[in-house]
């Protein structure tokens, strides 16, 4: 694969090494979080702070609800710790949701202050250390009633919920045919103060049908009847990112409860016409320095299986990230990596710690340049090109594979 564009001169060089330099001086006087000094080769996740914010907006422009921000498995592999304290400051996130008990401490420990849901079950043991972190539970079980009560005892105080309706998604949650009686029962209790109450939909087909509509419908039919019978369920949501965009009655509940989108997702840019719809933006860079630059003699193979030999004497350069950071095993002969303003091609095998790229006939690179793998600064490097051109089917296989040991940078 050719590079797109040629060799740098040695005065673009300079320039390039410049700016490399301004970066550090500037990154490294960033108390939230610092890029890795040139004394390190770890390779780390820049967390961008103004596309999520854009995100954000672009998701209250379009539905004109405020969001419950989903950042279950590690904010989608971008980093809980760094994405929910941007999120916590954006005013028109109402609160956070998780399904790890480790996901909702890590949100408080780093200072977020708004609401906290926990879409999953837990043991008697952690709901009781969650609410004392102010997390909000969902119960659903049956029996649910026991165990709160018992814990609203324990805390001299009701227990803050949010009831899950289970309406056709059928993986956890109360069934909808058998909510309302349940609802009643925990209501009348005094145990549980519920400050919302959501259902979560399929995106599933029925005789050529939506079948979210007909969930949306015994949603809609269980609400009415608590309200008939003087029940308050809070607020009520529902909407993930895929019915944001394809089921727009969802709107009508309280708040909406998107992830991938907030992520910059290409999937909910459009609706199901093709029609551009939200301006959503990547979030994140895959990058690290350049630990190695040689030039490599005709006939010679780099890495495991010499999958890749020299034609001609070419320079090539080592980029300390692999399959075990994220990176797909699939990139070579389909992927660049930009350094500087310069595409270089993947070549050889991604091992489980380095990427090998090809230079050229001329060396241009040097060790410690940065090496952007992912990221949005060009088509041709953002998560659904590189997770396309990897044979993935979708950004979402690459994002939420970032190794969680990466640093995590907010710029």
């Amino acid at each position: 694969m050719p590079r797109i564009t040629p060799p740098m001169r040695q005065d673009a060089l300079n320039s390039r090494h410049e700016s490399v330099q301004r970066y550090d001086r500037v990154m490294l006087g960033d108390p939230r979080s610092p890029v890795p000094s040139m004394l390190t080769t770890d390779p780390w996740v820049e967390v961008i702070t103004g596309a999520l914010e854009n995100n954000v907006r672009e998701l209250y422009r379009y539905t004109q609800r405020r969001l419950l921000a989903v950042v279950k498995n590690n904010a989608n592999g971008v980093g809980i710790r760094q994405v929910g304290p941007i999120l916590d400051a954006i005013p028109e996130v109402f609160g956070l949701a998780v399904v790890r008990v480790s996901e909702a401490v890590a949100l408080r420990d780093s200072g977020v202050k708004k609401p906290i849901l926990m879409m999953a079950h837990v043991s008697p043991d952690e709901a009781e250390r969650l609410v004392l972190k102010d997390v909000r539970l969902t119960p659903f079980h049956d029996d649910s009633i026991t165990w709160l009560t018992a814990l609203a005892k324990r805390l001299s105080k009701p227990v803050p919920v949010h009831l899950f309706v289970d309406t056709g998604m059928n993986r956890i949650g109360m069934p909808y045919d058998r909510a309302i009686p349940w609802i009643s029962q925990l209501v009348s209790s005094g145990a549980v103060a519920v400050e919302g109450t959501y259902t979560m939909f399929s995106g599933a087909e029925r005789s050529g049908e939506p079948f979210d509509l007909e969930q949306l419908q015994r949603f809609d039919a269980v609400v009415h009847e608590c309200r008939e019978a003087g029940i308050d369920l809070g607020l009520l949501h529902g909407a993930p990112s895929y019915q944001v965009v394809h089921l727009p009655q969802a709107w009508d509940l309280d708040l909406i409860r998107p992830g991938g989108a907030i992520y910059g997702m290409p999937s909910y840019r459009s609706d199901a016409s093709g029609n551009h719809i939200m301006d959503l933006q990547p979030v994140y860079r895959l990058r690290a320095r350049i630990v190695r630059v040689e030039l490599l003699a005709q006939g010679e193979g780099v890495s495991f299986h010499h999958r890749y030999r020299a034609d001609v004497p070419t320079w090539i350069a080592t980029v300390p990230v692999g399959h075990t950071d994220g990176y797909p095993r699939n990139a070579p002969g389909n992927t660049t990596v930009l350094v500087g303003e310069t595409f270089y091609p993947v070549i050889a095998e991604v091992s489980s710690n380095h990427t090998i790229i090809e230079v050229g006939p001329h060396k241009t690179l040097e060790v410690g340049d940065i090496a952007t793998l992912v990221g949005p600064d060009h088509d041709q490097i953002t998560p659904e090109t590189v997770a396309r051109s990897s044979g993935l089917e979708r950004d979402y296989w690459l994002t939420t594979k970032l190794n969680p040991l990466l640093t995590r940078v907010v710029v």
